[in-house]
């Protein structure tokens, strides 16, 4: 997910049209992007962001796994798991 500045620019024109200062329009910008994890947590959604952030301390010299194959990835160790499933 881009950062919200690159939604709504990062200059201080837009903060200004909208009535808010820059640093008021970093914090809604957090705040939405905090949801936006909360959100995807809740419905078992994987969070690319995270795995970066994790992969980069734990595994500095191993090149990290493209967007589409983590999705990939996360979502076969998820439901592919054979057996009994109530759903």
């Amino acid at each position: 997910m881009p950062p919200l500045t690159d939604w709504f620019g990062s200059d201080d024109k837009l903060a200004a049209e909208m009535g808010a200062s820059p640093d008021r329009l970093k914090a809604l910008g957090d705040k939405v992007v905090n949801l936006r994890r909360a959100l995807m947590q809740v419905i078992g959604a994987p969070d690319y962001e995270a795995y970066l952030s994790r992969h980069k301390i734990i595994h500095p010299d191993v090149p990290p796994m493209g967007e589409e194959e983590f999705f990939r990835f996360a979502i076969d160790r998820r439901y592919g798991k054979p057996g009994i499933r109530c759903c």
